[in-house]
């Protein structure tokens, strides 16, 4: 059989076809490839290719370029050549703006400003930078523990380093300093300045364990409740004289910011407290008259102030009081010529009135002695310190209220207390009562007119005043 003509020539033409199809589509795809590149404007290709590219991931790894399904991935070491370089472009200043981390931190023991930065992982160039930028007008030596560091940090992953975009510090109520990083990295320091103004505040309550904790309770500062019980002091044994039931309330001005913070302690303008469950009141008003010293005064116009303090120690107790006893050691009758004054070891002893030191050490039985004279022929004794104060010597010079020594068991004695004697002619007599009757000075003539005045003003301002927390009193 005959073979027919097509079959003659298949193998032949079988043999070029395949090459030439390739040749065709390989010439397609680079005739498509160059119009694709002359349709793109070269800017875009560069801001697609930027703008696709995270140098520094969370993963701290670089990410390859992205393109799309088609196209061939391009290797990370051909970044470089697509990316302008720092010939071409400089870099942009970090973005400091929000979103930041912001803390308050409080300077502990030993801290130092420039230790909290550093142990937040800010550089130590950046560090030596801010302190110095706040010294020049801080006390940065001088800023207390507890002292509060406001401080807002970021991190700034093209530099992969913390930096502080600000910081602010308020060393006192009125002035607050605030360091702020520029947009070129260096740091600024602004001042801000809080007007103060005067306010009242009156607070009141019942004696609830001690004066001082309920106090404290009802709101009243430390200041003012420190100067409210040494006006009392004269007239009241805080630990003897105050029973259930009994009240106290106290006028208190006190300067605040304008953003409102407490600028100080303030102080006591009128008081009041009651003692025996209500039997007794005392009220003190602060007046500062012509010729002397601002203190209180009661409505009669007569000082607080005596000759002797009631008590020469704060919030102690009487253990034992003036007359005949049995002696706790002795074990025998006779005169216990003053009052014992139970403390815990080591209270102050605060002397009675203003006076010399007549003797002041070891006396037989009474231990560590300090005896005191005064003016109108009173003297005061003190025994059975643990020891006596620094400069209480012989011939020294003592004011009413000053420390003399502290509470001990030296001599003839069964635990820590005060044994304190007032003499008069150098005669014994009862402390107690030699206080109650003690001399005050008194207001006259035109200070007595200022002072009834000043009355009457205060009155009527502690109606009105506003309780702690902003709330009108009762």
């Amino acid at each position: 059989m005959a073979q027919r003509p097509y079959e003659q020539i298949r193998p032949a033409a079988s043999a070029g076809r395949p090459w030439k199809t390739v040749g065709m589509c390989f010439g397609s795809l680079v005739v498509l490839a160059m119009v694709s590149l002359l349709a793109l404007p070269a800017k875009k290709t560069s801001q697609r290719v930027a703008g696709e590219l995270d140098l520094y991931p969370e993963s701290g790894t670089p990410v390859a370029l992205m393109a799309a399904p088609e196209a061939p991935e391009v290797p990370v070491t051909d970044i470089a050549t697509v990316l302008p370089g720092p010939e071409l472009a400089d870099p942009a200043p970090p973005d400091f703006a929000p979103p930041h981390v912001e803390a308050a931190i409080e300077l502990q023991k030993g801290d130092t400003v420039a230790r909290v930065l550093a142990r937040l992982g800010i550089e130590a160039a950046d560090v030596a930078e801010i302190v110095a930028v706040l010294a020049a007008r801080v006390r940065l030596d001088r800023l207390p523990i507890g002292q509060a560091l406001i401080v807002k940090l970021r991190q700034l992953h093209e530099e992969k380093a913390t930096v502080l975009v600000g910081l602010s510090i308020r060393p006192e109520p009125q002035r607050a300093f605030n360091v702020e990083r520029d947009d070129d990295g260096s740091y600024s320091l602004e001042e801000e300045v809080f007007e103060v103004a005067p306010r009242l505040m009156r607070a009141s309550g019942e004696v609830d364990g001690s004066v001082i904790g309920s106090a404290e309770a009802a709101g009243v500062p430390h200041g003012p409740l420190a100067e409210m019980l040494r006006a009392f002091s004269w007239d009241v044994n805080f630990q003897h004289d105050i029973k259930p039931g009994d009240r106290f309330d106290v006028l208190v001005e006190r300067s605040w910011t304008s953003d409102g913070r407490p600028a100080d302690d303030g102080r006591v303008l009128w008081a009041e407290i009651t003692t025996g469950g209500g039997a007794e009141t005392y009220s003190i008003y602060r007046f500062d008259p012509q010729d002397g010293e601002e203190f209180f005064y009661n409505r009669e116009g007569e000082s607080v102030v005596k000759a002797l303090l009631r008590t020469p120690l704060n919030m102690s107790r009487i253990s034992s009081r003036f007359g005949l006893r049995q002696h706790p050691v002795l074990r025998f009758t006779r005169l216990h010529a003053g009052i014992d004054f139970a403390a815990p070891p080591g209270t102050p002893i605060l002397a009675a009135g203003s006076g010399h030191v007549i003797e002041a050490g070891r006396f037989g039985g009474y231990g560590n002695w300090v005896k005191i004279g005064h003016d109108g022929g009173l003297a005061t004794g003190y025994a059975h310190m643990s020891r006596i104060a620094p400069g209480v010597k012989r011939s020294a010079r003592v004011r009413q209220g000053q420390v003399i020594g502290y509470v001990g068991s030296t001599g003839l004695s069964t635990g820590p207390h005060l044994h304190f004697e007032l003499h008069r002619g150098g005669r014994p007599i009862d402390p107690l009562t030699m206080a109650r009757t003690a001399q005050r000075t008194r207001l006259a003539g035109k200070d007595l007119e200022r002072f009834k005045e000043q009355i009457a003003e205060t009155d009527r301002a502690r109606e009105t005043a506003a309780a702690p927390g902003g709330e009108e009193s009762n």
